[in-house]
């Protein structure tokens, strides 16, 4: 989730629940204030009534009359109670409106002309529901409205404050040791991303210079090794042609030669996974994957007639991918040579090519149980081996995943009915 939006829904999330709670108080303190203040008129009412009837003891108050707003009804003394009031919510029928409205009512006794009355006042409610319902949708649309306002306005502001920094972002993810350019930041009068330029800039140099120390660290301890064991081998190589040694002599000499090759070879393959890893080759081809397939097949006619292993091909025409063919090559070989190396006898290699994924799957070596699963978390690791094959020093795997990495390809292993099966997804 990017940051904007991320903050943004945050912001409102906490606007929401305020918005919640100030809307329960508000109707609340509303719904109060409403009553409070009918209260207060009836209270006003029942002052003045009571006056006026005191200075007008003629006047017919007696009667209920349906246009007052008041009704007196005479009690004994001992039902009367001094000082008493109730205010109360009553619904009225009003046969005009065909319906029920609401009214406040105070019920109080009082004392007049020397009697004792319990007294009645009614008034409406002002349609105190309606009214605090009305104010409510009211406010609640209007505050919706500011909500909408406020994340419409503070992502177009955030966006325009927070663009050197994701510009920044979208610099140092296109940025490659191996071009050898610094990237070009954009410049900004906010101080902490100016800081965060210069702190970019600074450690960008330093890695640059990390870099090619460890390119060039690599590429010269290579040469400097391949020179000595190339010499190694042609000196021991001719000292078996020219000495003469006895047969266990030889099978030294023999070791060592064989010792030497390997240590070539495994020079040559860190080089070039080194080489894989610093991005050093370039990667605008389009490579055909059934060609390597069917060119590099011929280097394990050998070891599939040895074994009796039995291939099976289900190749698709034109499956071409963008990469680089060196790399792909390897690859290719890389699995295949995999699948052949820790294969039993009669066993069988399955080659398949389909909608843009190439899949190599093969019966385990005969020291391997059948249905036993590689471990996933090593089988692409450096030097893990768990065949214990002398030939191989485990490199071959994890080559093949850096291949797949650097070009944007996604290579996956899985066990199915016995079969160790690679497959690699060209996307």
């Amino acid at each position: 989730m990017k940051l904007l939006t991320y903050t943004s829904r945050i912001q409102s999330l906490y606007f929401l629940i305020l918005f919640g709670i100030f809307s329960i108080l508000f109707y609340l303190v509303l719904s109060w204030n409403v009553l409070q203040n009918v209260d207060e008129v009836l209270y006003n009412r029942k002052a003045n009534l009571l006056a006026y009837l005191e200075q007008n003891p003629e006047a017919p108050y007696k009667e209920d009359n349906p246009l007052d707003d008041f009704t007196f009804y005479l009690v004994e003394e001992a039902a009367f109670q001094e000082r008493y009031e109730s205010y109360t919510d009553t619904l009225i029928y009003e046969p005009v409106d065909d319906e029920f409205d609401e009214y406040r009512m105070l019920n109080t006794f009082v004392k007049l002309h020397g009697k004792h009355y319990r007294l009645e006042i009614i008034k409406p409610h002002l349609e105190a529901a309606e009214m605090i319902g009305t104010i409510a949708i009211t406010l609640g649309s209007l505050f919706l409205g500011l909500l909408l306002s406020f994340y419409v306005s503070q992502r177009v502001i955030s966006r325009k404050i927070w663009g050197p920094f994701f510009e920044i972002l979208e610099k140092l993810r296109l940025f490659r040791f191996d071009k050898q350019e610094f990237p070009a930041l954009p410049s900004t009068h906010i101080d902490e991303f100016r800081m965060l330029n210069e702190a970019v800039n600074e450690l960008t140099r330093k890695n640059m210079e990390v870099f090619e120390s460890q390119k060039q660290f690599i590429e010269n301890a290579s040469h400097e090794m391949q020179t000595p064991l190339s010499v190694i081998q042609s000196r021991l190589e001719g000292l078996i042609g020219q000495a003469e040694l006895t047969q266990e002599q030889a099978e030294i000499v023999e070791g060592i030669i064989g010792s030497t090759q390997r240590l070539k070879k495994l020079n040559k393959t860190l080089l070039l996974l080194s080489k894989i890893e610093n991005r050093q080759f370039l990667l605008s081809e389009q490579v055909d994957i059934n060609t390597i397939i069917s060119r590099s097949m011929e280097y394990y006619e050998e070891q599939k007639a040895a074994l009796n292993i039995s291939v099976k091909t289900e190749i698709q025409n034109n499956l071409i991918v963008q990469g680089n063919t060196m790399l792909a090559e390897i690859l290719v070989q890389n699995l295949l040579k995999n699948a052949f190396l820790h294969n039993r006898e009669n066993g069988t290699v399955n080659i398949q090519t389909k909608e843009r994924k190439f899949m190599i799957a093969n019966t385990g070596h005969e020291k391997q149980e059948t249905g036993t699963v590689l471990e996933k978390d090593k089988l692409f690791s450096r030097f893990y081996k768990q065949s214990g094959n002398p030939d191989t020093w485990g490199l071959g795997l994890a080559i093949a995943r850096k291949i797949a990495d650097t070009s944007g390809w996604e290579l996956h292993y899985r066990e199915e009915e016995g079969l160790h099966i690679f497959e690699v997804d060209f996307g």
